[in-house]
Protein backbone atom coordinates (compact mmCIF):
# COMPACT_ATOMS: atom_id res chain seq x y z
CA UNK A 1 0.00 0.00 0.00
CA UNK A 2 2.89 2.71 0.66
CA UNK A 3 4.02 2.07 -2.34
CA UNK A 4 0.63 3.66 -4.29
CA UNK A 5 0.81 7.05 -5.78
CA UNK A 6 -1.07 9.81 -4.06
CA UNK A 7 -1.42 7.47 -1.33
CA UNK A 8 -0.71 9.05 2.07
CA UNK A 9 -1.05 7.23 5.75
CA UNK A 10 -0.24 9.95 7.63
CA UNK A 11 -0.79 14.12 7.90
CA UNK A 12 3.02 14.42 7.48
CA UNK A 13 3.42 12.88 4.33
CA UNK A 14 0.39 14.53 2.93
CA UNK A 15 1.98 18.06 3.47
CA UNK A 16 5.73 17.59 2.43
CA UNK A 17 7.23 19.38 0.22
CA UNK A 18 8.47 16.99 -2.57
CA UNK A 19 5.93 13.93 -1.47
CA UNK A 20 7.30 11.56 -3.52
CA UNK A 21 10.70 10.25 -5.36
CA UNK A 22 9.15 11.51 -8.78
CA UNK A 23 8.25 15.13 -7.57
CA UNK A 24 12.03 15.02 -5.99
CA UNK A 25 13.58 13.98 -9.54
CA UNK A 26 11.53 16.79 -11.61
CA UNK A 27 12.56 19.10 -8.81
CA UNK A 28 16.30 17.74 -9.83
CA UNK A 29 15.93 18.22 -13.18
CA UNK A 30 14.50 21.55 -13.04
CA UNK A 31 17.33 23.03 -10.60
CA UNK A 32 20.21 21.66 -12.78
CA UNK A 33 18.65 23.03 -16.09
CA UNK A 34 18.14 26.54 -14.18
CA UNK A 35 21.90 26.49 -13.08
CA UNK A 36 22.87 25.72 -16.70
CA UNK A 37 20.92 27.97 -18.55
CA UNK A 38 22.25 30.51 -16.56
CA UNK A 39 25.16 30.47 -18.09
CA UNK A 40 25.15 29.30 -21.61
CA UNK A 41 22.10 31.96 -22.23
CA UNK A 42 23.22 35.27 -23.52
CA UNK A 43 22.57 38.52 -22.04
CA UNK A 44 19.05 39.47 -22.72
CA UNK A 45 17.31 36.55 -21.81
CA UNK A 46 19.55 36.20 -18.74
CA UNK A 47 17.62 39.34 -17.58
CA UNK A 48 14.33 38.33 -18.63
CA UNK A 49 15.04 34.83 -16.72
CA UNK A 50 15.91 37.39 -13.79
CA UNK A 51 13.29 39.79 -13.80
CA UNK A 52 10.96 36.34 -13.92
CA UNK A 53 12.66 35.43 -10.68
CA UNK A 54 12.53 38.75 -8.99
CA UNK A 55 8.61 39.32 -10.01
CA UNK A 56 7.86 35.49 -8.44
CA UNK A 57 9.25 37.01 -5.25
CA UNK A 58 6.93 40.19 -5.55
CA UNK A 59 3.90 38.03 -6.57
CA UNK A 60 4.38 35.69 -3.68
CA UNK A 61 3.82 37.98 -1.36
CA UNK A 62 0.96 39.62 -3.00
CA UNK A 63 -0.40 36.16 -3.25
CA UNK A 64 0.32 35.39 0.98
CA UNK A 65 -1.77 38.76 1.46
CA UNK A 66 -4.86 38.80 -1.16
CA UNK A 67 -4.33 34.81 -2.63
CA UNK A 68 -4.09 33.43 1.07
CA UNK A 69 -5.82 35.54 3.69
CA UNK A 70 -8.19 37.45 0.87
CA UNK A 71 -7.13 40.92 2.12
CA UNK A 72 -7.52 42.41 -1.55
CA UNK A 73 -4.62 45.66 -2.11
CA UNK A 74 -3.67 47.68 -4.84
CA UNK A 75 -0.60 49.06 -2.76
CA UNK A 76 1.63 46.06 -3.47
CA UNK A 77 4.19 47.89 -5.55
CA UNK A 78 4.39 50.81 -2.98
CA UNK A 79 6.00 48.09 -0.64
CA UNK A 80 8.22 46.97 -3.66
CA UNK A 81 9.44 50.83 -4.29
CA UNK A 82 9.63 51.11 -0.26
CA UNK A 83 12.43 47.40 -0.45
CA UNK A 84 14.00 49.44 -3.47
CA UNK A 85 14.88 52.87 -2.16
CA UNK A 86 15.94 50.70 1.70
CA UNK A 87 18.22 48.62 -0.25
CA UNK A 88 19.86 52.25 -2.20
CA UNK A 89 20.14 54.00 0.74
CA UNK A 90 21.94 51.58 2.69
CA UNK A 91 23.87 49.55 -0.14
CA UNK A 92 23.70 52.38 -2.64
CA UNK A 93 26.40 55.58 -3.29
CA UNK A 94 26.09 58.90 -2.03
CA UNK A 95 26.29 62.10 -4.49
CA UNK A 96 25.61 65.69 -4.32
CA UNK A 97 24.55 66.45 -7.75
CA UNK A 98 21.97 67.61 -8.92
CA UNK A 99 20.47 66.89 -5.44
CA UNK A 100 22.09 65.09 -2.67
CA UNK A 101 21.23 61.73 -2.92
CA UNK A 102 22.35 59.52 0.75
CA UNK A 103 23.83 55.90 0.67
CA UNK A 104 26.01 54.02 2.79
CA UNK A 105 27.47 51.90 0.54
CA UNK A 106 27.39 48.90 2.64
CA UNK A 107 27.36 45.05 1.50
CA UNK A 108 24.49 43.20 0.25
CA UNK A 109 24.35 40.77 3.19
CA UNK A 110 23.01 43.99 4.95
CA UNK A 111 21.00 45.63 2.60
CA UNK A 112 19.13 42.75 1.06
CA UNK A 113 17.51 41.70 4.23
CA UNK A 114 17.13 45.13 5.64
CA UNK A 115 15.13 46.06 2.84
CA UNK A 116 12.63 43.21 3.12
CA UNK A 117 12.36 44.41 7.21
CA UNK A 118 12.00 47.33 6.57
CA UNK A 119 8.86 47.31 4.07
CA UNK A 120 7.39 44.67 6.41
CA UNK A 121 7.83 47.73 9.25
CA UNK A 122 5.90 50.23 6.94
CA UNK A 123 3.05 47.20 6.36
CA UNK A 124 2.88 47.00 10.16
CA UNK A 125 2.13 50.18 10.09
CA UNK A 126 -0.69 50.36 7.24
CA UNK A 127 -1.93 46.78 8.75
CA UNK A 128 -4.69 48.14 11.04
CA UNK A 129 -6.55 49.48 8.08
CA UNK A 130 -6.86 45.72 7.10
CA UNK A 131 -8.55 45.04 10.77
CA UNK A 132 -10.96 47.58 9.76
CA UNK A 133 -11.86 47.16 6.35
CA UNK A 134 -12.10 44.91 3.64
CA UNK A 135 -13.32 44.05 0.31
CA UNK A 136 -14.10 46.92 -2.02
CA UNK A 137 -13.36 49.31 0.77
CA UNK A 138 -9.52 47.99 1.44
CA UNK A 139 -8.69 48.15 -2.55
CA UNK A 140 -9.63 51.57 -2.60
CA UNK A 141 -7.86 52.66 0.42
CA UNK A 142 -4.92 50.73 -0.60
CA UNK A 143 -5.20 53.10 -4.11
CA UNK A 144 -5.06 56.16 -2.00
CA UNK A 145 -1.86 54.54 -0.17
CA UNK A 146 0.45 54.46 -3.73
CA UNK A 147 -1.18 57.57 -4.49
CA UNK A 148 -0.07 58.85 -0.47
CA UNK A 149 3.16 56.81 -1.15
CA UNK A 150 4.10 58.14 -4.74
CA UNK A 151 3.65 61.86 -3.27
CA UNK A 152 6.40 61.42 -0.64
CA UNK A 153 9.02 59.54 -2.30
CA UNK A 154 8.62 62.07 -4.96
CA UNK A 155 9.48 65.04 -2.26
CA UNK A 156 12.04 62.59 -0.86
CA UNK A 157 14.91 63.60 -2.84
CA UNK A 158 17.75 62.93 -0.38
CA UNK A 159 16.43 59.02 -0.73
CA UNK A 160 14.54 59.13 -4.09
CA UNK A 161 16.58 61.40 -6.16
CA UNK A 162 13.28 63.16 -7.19
CA UNK A 163 10.31 62.75 -9.68
CA UNK A 164 11.96 62.44 -13.13
CA UNK A 165 15.59 62.35 -12.10
CA UNK A 166 16.18 58.96 -10.04
CA UNK A 167 19.17 57.68 -8.60
CA UNK A 168 21.86 54.91 -8.65
CA UNK A 169 20.66 51.34 -7.06
CA UNK A 170 22.34 49.12 -4.60
CA UNK A 171 26.33 48.52 -5.31
CA UNK A 172 27.39 45.03 -6.42
CA UNK A 173 29.21 43.89 -3.23
CA UNK A 174 28.70 40.41 -1.68
CA UNK A 175 30.77 39.21 0.98
CA UNK A 176 33.36 42.04 0.62
CA UNK A 177 33.59 41.47 -2.92
CA UNK A 178 32.34 43.71 -5.49
CA UNK A 179 31.24 41.64 -9.30
CA UNK A 180 30.49 44.53 -11.02
CA UNK A 181 32.58 43.89 -13.59
CA UNK A 182 32.21 40.06 -13.22
CA UNK A 183 33.25 37.45 -10.99
CA UNK A 184 35.85 34.95 -11.34
CA UNK A 185 35.67 31.51 -9.57
CA UNK A 186 38.50 29.43 -11.03
CA UNK A 187 38.29 29.10 -14.49
CA UNK A 188 34.55 30.23 -14.05
CA UNK A 189 33.83 33.70 -15.37
CA UNK A 190 30.48 34.89 -14.50
CA UNK A 191 28.91 38.12 -15.29
CA UNK A 192 27.23 40.65 -13.33
CA UNK A 193 24.07 39.82 -14.45
CA UNK A 194 24.79 36.53 -13.94
CA UNK A 195 25.36 36.78 -10.30
CA UNK A 196 22.61 38.14 -9.69
CA UNK A 197 20.15 36.05 -11.48
CA UNK A 198 21.98 33.18 -9.39
CA UNK A 199 21.32 35.61 -6.37
CA UNK A 200 18.20 35.60 -7.31
CA UNK A 201 17.75 31.73 -7.54
CA UNK A 202 19.35 31.26 -4.18
CA UNK A 203 16.89 34.02 -2.67
CA UNK A 204 13.64 32.64 -4.61
CA UNK A 205 14.49 29.21 -3.25
CA UNK A 206 14.82 29.89 0.18
CA UNK A 207 11.64 32.20 0.14
CA UNK A 208 9.41 29.77 -2.08
CA UNK A 209 10.00 26.89 1.13
CA UNK A 210 9.21 29.77 2.94
CA UNK A 211 5.39 30.23 1.20
CA UNK A 212 5.29 26.77 0.95
CA UNK A 213 5.35 26.23 4.70
CA UNK A 214 3.29 28.98 5.49
CA UNK A 215 0.41 27.16 3.11
CA UNK A 216 0.80 23.75 4.58
CA UNK A 217 0.86 25.30 8.88
CA UNK A 218 -1.57 26.62 11.27
CA UNK A 219 -0.97 29.99 10.31
CA UNK A 220 -1.60 29.09 6.83
CA UNK A 221 -5.41 27.34 7.85
CA UNK A 222 -5.78 30.90 9.67
CA UNK A 223 -5.38 32.85 6.38
CA UNK A 224 -7.38 30.44 4.44
CA UNK A 225 -10.48 30.63 7.33
CA UNK A 226 -10.27 34.55 7.48
CA UNK A 227 -10.47 34.88 3.36
CA UNK A 228 -13.67 32.28 3.30
CA UNK A 229 -15.20 33.68 6.22
CA UNK A 230 -13.97 36.04 8.48
CA UNK A 231 -16.64 36.15 11.21
CA UNK A 232 -16.80 32.64 11.19
CA UNK A 233 -12.52 32.69 11.73
CA UNK A 234 -13.09 34.68 14.80
CA UNK A 235 -15.90 32.78 16.09
CA UNK A 236 -13.70 29.53 16.35
CA UNK A 237 -10.96 31.82 17.93
CA UNK A 238 -8.43 33.08 15.20
CA UNK A 239 -7.37 36.65 16.43
CA UNK A 240 -8.12 38.69 13.21
CA UNK A 241 -5.92 41.56 13.71
CA UNK A 242 -2.77 39.68 14.17
CA UNK A 243 -3.63 37.62 11.60
CA UNK A 244 -4.20 40.36 9.11
CA UNK A 245 -1.15 42.32 10.16
CA UNK A 246 0.95 39.31 9.80
CA UNK A 247 -0.03 38.69 6.63
CA UNK A 248 0.32 42.72 5.75
CA UNK A 249 3.99 42.24 7.23
CA UNK A 250 5.05 39.26 5.56
CA UNK A 251 3.23 40.31 2.06
CA UNK A 252 5.69 43.41 2.12
CA UNK A 253 8.59 41.66 3.28
CA UNK A 254 8.41 39.50 0.27
CA UNK A 255 7.90 43.16 -1.83
CA UNK A 256 10.76 44.51 -0.41
CA UNK A 257 12.85 41.75 -0.87
CA UNK A 258 11.92 42.08 -4.62
CA UNK A 259 12.60 45.51 -4.78
CA UNK A 260 15.73 45.25 -3.87
CA UNK A 261 16.76 42.84 -6.57
CA UNK A 262 14.67 43.90 -9.33
CA UNK A 263 16.04 47.36 -10.55
CA UNK A 264 19.50 46.18 -9.85
CA UNK A 265 19.81 44.52 -12.80
CA UNK A 266 19.05 48.01 -14.69
CA UNK A 267 21.35 50.35 -11.69
CA UNK A 268 19.55 52.98 -11.66
CA UNK A 269 15.50 54.02 -10.41
CA UNK A 270 12.99 56.58 -10.41
CA UNK A 271 10.24 57.04 -8.42
CA UNK A 272 7.89 57.95 -11.68
CA UNK A 273 8.17 53.80 -12.15
CA UNK A 274 6.34 52.83 -9.10
CA UNK A 275 2.64 53.75 -10.20
CA UNK A 276 -1.02 52.57 -9.94
CA UNK A 277 -0.19 50.51 -12.80
CA UNK A 278 2.78 48.71 -11.50
CA UNK A 279 0.94 47.55 -8.60
CA UNK A 280 -2.36 46.40 -10.85
CA UNK A 281 0.68 44.10 -12.45
CA UNK A 282 0.87 42.02 -9.50
CA UNK A 283 -2.35 41.07 -9.57
CA UNK A 284 -2.69 40.63 -13.18
CA UNK A 285 0.48 37.87 -13.07
CA UNK A 286 -1.39 36.52 -9.69
CA UNK A 287 -4.65 35.70 -11.95
CA UNK A 288 -2.66 34.67 -14.61
CA UNK A 289 -0.92 32.11 -12.36
CA UNK A 290 -3.67 31.05 -9.98
CA UNK A 291 -4.23 32.79 -6.90
CA UNK A 292 -3.62 31.10 -3.12
CA UNK A 293 -0.86 28.64 -4.78
CA UNK A 294 2.78 28.07 -4.13
CA UNK A 295 3.07 27.41 -8.12
CA UNK A 296 0.73 30.05 -9.82
CA UNK A 297 3.04 32.97 -9.29
CA UNK A 298 6.06 31.27 -10.79
CA UNK A 299 4.08 30.48 -13.90
CA UNK A 300 2.67 33.82 -14.17
CA UNK A 301 5.60 35.67 -13.52
CA UNK A 302 7.49 33.34 -16.32
CA UNK A 303 4.67 34.06 -18.59
CA UNK A 304 4.38 37.77 -17.99
CA UNK A 305 8.96 37.94 -17.91
CA UNK A 306 9.86 36.00 -20.83
CA UNK A 307 6.75 37.94 -22.81
CA UNK A 308 8.85 40.33 -24.23
CA UNK A 309 11.21 38.16 -25.75
CA UNK A 310 9.11 36.05 -27.44
CA UNK A 311 7.30 38.20 -28.71
CA UNK A 312 10.15 40.36 -29.65
CA UNK A 313 11.97 36.59 -31.67
CA UNK A 314 8.39 36.25 -33.23
CA UNK A 315 8.47 39.83 -35.16
CA UNK A 316 12.49 39.37 -36.19
CA UNK A 317 11.20 35.98 -37.75
CA UNK A 318 8.35 36.65 -39.23
CA UNK A 319 7.91 39.45 -41.82
CA UNK A 320 3.98 39.31 -42.18
CA UNK A 321 3.63 40.50 -38.86
CA UNK A 322 6.57 42.90 -39.08
CA UNK A 323 3.92 44.75 -42.58
CA UNK A 324 0.62 43.82 -41.60
CA UNK A 325 0.01 44.66 -37.78
CA UNK A 326 1.34 48.40 -36.84
CA UNK A 327 2.04 48.12 -33.76
CA UNK A 328 5.66 47.61 -31.87
CA UNK A 329 6.34 45.43 -29.51
CA UNK A 330 5.07 46.82 -26.13
CA UNK A 331 1.95 47.70 -27.65
CA UNK A 332 1.43 44.06 -28.68
CA UNK A 333 2.68 42.99 -25.86
CA UNK A 334 0.06 44.96 -23.69
CA UNK A 335 -2.82 43.53 -25.85
CA UNK A 336 -1.60 40.09 -24.96
CA UNK A 337 -1.10 40.27 -21.55
CA UNK A 338 -4.88 41.92 -21.37
CA UNK A 339 -6.49 39.43 -23.42
CA UNK A 340 -5.03 36.63 -21.19
CA UNK A 341 -6.47 38.81 -18.09
CA UNK A 342 -9.70 38.71 -19.69
CA UNK A 343 -9.44 34.91 -20.94
CA UNK A 344 -8.47 33.73 -17.44
CA UNK A 345 -11.10 35.26 -15.62
CA UNK A 346 -13.72 34.03 -18.00
CA UNK A 347 -12.51 30.29 -18.75
CA UNK A 348 -9.93 29.32 -16.17
CA UNK A 349 -10.35 31.61 -12.98
CA UNK A 350 -7.16 29.63 -11.75
CA UNK A 351 -4.79 30.54 -13.88
CA UNK A 352 -2.21 28.65 -15.42
CA UNK A 353 -1.86 26.38 -12.61
CA UNK A 354 -5.42 25.40 -13.33
CA UNK A 355 -4.18 24.08 -16.28
CA UNK A 356 -1.23 22.67 -15.55
CA UNK A 357 -3.33 21.07 -12.77
CA UNK A 358 -5.72 19.25 -14.75
CA UNK A 359 -2.99 17.86 -17.47
CA UNK A 360 -1.04 16.47 -14.91
CA UNK A 361 -3.75 14.57 -13.18
CA UNK A 362 -5.23 13.67 -16.73
CA UNK A 363 -1.48 11.84 -17.91
CA UNK A 364 -1.64 10.70 -14.14
CA UNK A 365 -4.93 8.93 -14.42
CA UNK A 366 -4.48 7.98 -18.49
CA UNK A 367 -6.03 5.81 -20.07
CA UNK A 368 -8.24 5.83 -17.35
CA UNK A 369 -11.35 8.99 -16.60
CA UNK A 370 -11.63 8.46 -13.56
Amino acid sequence: MRGRPDLYISYKDETAILKNSSNKFVALIISLSLLVLGYVADDYWILLLSASIFLTIATWGLNILSGMAGQISLAHGFFVAVGTYTAAVIGGFSTEFPNKIIGYELDMIIWLPLAGIVAAGVGLIIAPLAVRLKGLNLALVSIGIVYIGSYILSNLKTVTGGAGLGRKTAGYTLLGINFKDGLEIGTLFLTKNQVLYYIGLLVALLLGIGVKNILRSKIGRAYAAIRDRDIAAEAIGINLARFKASAFALSSFYAGIAGALMFSTIGAVDVERFGLLFSVTFIAIVVIGGVGTVMGPIFGSIFFGLMPGIIKFVIDHSEFIRDSIPLNAAQIERIIFGLFIVGFLMFEPRGLWGIWFRLRNYFKAWPFSY
